[in-house]
């Protein structure tokens, strides 16, 4: 009788053990064909989990993306985000487990490591491996349905620009006089509350010294200015606004997707955020220095908008206990401001505000677009979003 190798069946009686402490699951992941509005998952890390049964993290790549507008109001306008993604019984198998251990516990690292193991064991390695990067086999489409996202998240209201006409069908949300279609621009927080910081006149696109001079979505990056870290493009918000608390900034954050030419800097920024959002490291208490080191690293990945962003560098000790620079690795330190800002300061309870950004050359691949949605907070209120599709070429 052929003996089972040591590894293998450590391996495996892991498995059984992760197995048997995975919680009974729960519903979450929608069928092959269904089309789903507003679904959500149970909270995991700081944002709700979307596209449940979809193979992939979230909304992967490999789903199909529009965009669209439907007419809220008599002036105001909700975009719309679709998502057709590839599901497979594996994909729905795997986040029905990890939605249900999140709702059980707190500790989302374990839910993945126990879900992962479910998945490999009844559908194989190669097939889960391929699902994790949102790849097939499938075995239909679901297509999901966003206006928000997180289930008890402000929906945001959108205006046409200028004289741009509103048109309620289709995915064409503004025509202007000439026909040609015309991005809506942010507009409000219809279901702000009353002591929310509020904003109007919004206005954001190509900059010209210290004002937005054309508003717009899509921004070309010539590299005609020069910023931190190499020749740029500028481009900005500025808007109008009151009910403010001077003693609090305007908090900004971006999500980035498309056309970043660094896959290992990319792959590294997506495990730092998976890092915190499944909170590794946040329960050591000094007690593991290894899951203490991989939460610190992960936030500090995370605290970038995309790989360009991030500004790591290692270097070895001396013996004298000093890093040795001649050997240091890494990324260059950024003089300079972010091309996003992160915390804009509020001079007056109510005023106006311009905000600049910009986008290096070198950030770019030829003929590639980069989008950036920006949302900014005040004293944790959501005040204001906005997208710039940023492209060369």
């Amino acid at each position: 009788m052929n003996k089972a190798h040591p590894t293998a069946l450590s391996i495996a009686l892991a498995i059984v053990a992760l197995l048997a402490a995975i919680p009974a699951h729960a519903q979450w992941s929608a069928e092959p064909g269904a089309t789903v509005r507003n679904a959500f998952g149970p909270q995991a890390g700081n944002s709700a989990n979307q596209c449940r049964g979809a193979c992939g993290s979230g909304c992967p790549d490999s789903c199909a993306e529009t965009v669209s507008y439907e007419c809220l109001d008599s002036a105001q306008l909700r975009r719309v985000v679709t998502y057709e993604c590839g599901t497979h019984q594996g994909c729905r198998v795997h986040d029905d487990c990890l939605d249900a251990c999140l709702q059980d516990s707190a500790r989302g690292g374990e839910c993945q490591t126990q879900c992962d193991a479910e998945v490999m064991e009844r559908f194989g390695f190669e097939s889960s491996a391929s699902w994790l990067g949102g790849g097939g086999p499938y075995d239909g489409q679901i297509s999901f349905i966003y206006t928000r996202d997180a289930p008890s998240a402000l929906e945001p209201a959108y205006r046409c620009p200028g004289d741009a006409s509103r048109q309620c069908s289709g995915s064409i949300g503004c025509t202007a006089a000439d026909g040609a279609r015309v991005d809506p621009v942010f507009d409000s927080y219809p279901e702000a509350g009353a002591d929310a910081m509020r904003v109007s006149a919004f206005r954001s696109g190509l900059v010209c010294g210290d004002s937005v001079c054309q508003q717009a979505t899509d921004i070309r990056i010539y590299g005609e200015d020069s910023c931190a870290g190499g020749d740029c493009t500028r481009f900005g918000m500025e808007f109008d606004y009151d009910n403010a608390d001077p003693s609090a900034p305007l908090e900004c954050s971006t999500s980035t997707s498309g056309g970043d030419k660094d896959f290992v800097g990319d792959l590294l920024k997506q495990g730092g955020d998976a890092m915190t959002s499944r909170g590794v490291g946040e329960d050591s208490q000094g007690e593991d220095g290894m899951a203490e080191l991989l939460g610190l690293f992960g936030k500090v990945l995370a605290s970038g908008d995309s790989p360009e962003d991030v500004n790591i560098s290692m270097a070895p000790l001396g013996e004298d206990g000093k890093p040795i620079e001649s050997q240091r690795v890494g990324s260059q330190p950024r003089d300079g401001p972010p091309p996003i800002p992160r915390s804009v300061d509020l001079p007056a309870a109510r005023g106006h505000l311009f905000v600049p950004m910009y986008q290096t050359v070198d950030g770019l691949n030829s003929g590639q677009t980069k989008e950036r949605r920006i949302r900014c907070t005040h004293k944790g209120a959501p005040v204001l979003e906005t997208i710039f599709r940023l492209y060369t070429g």
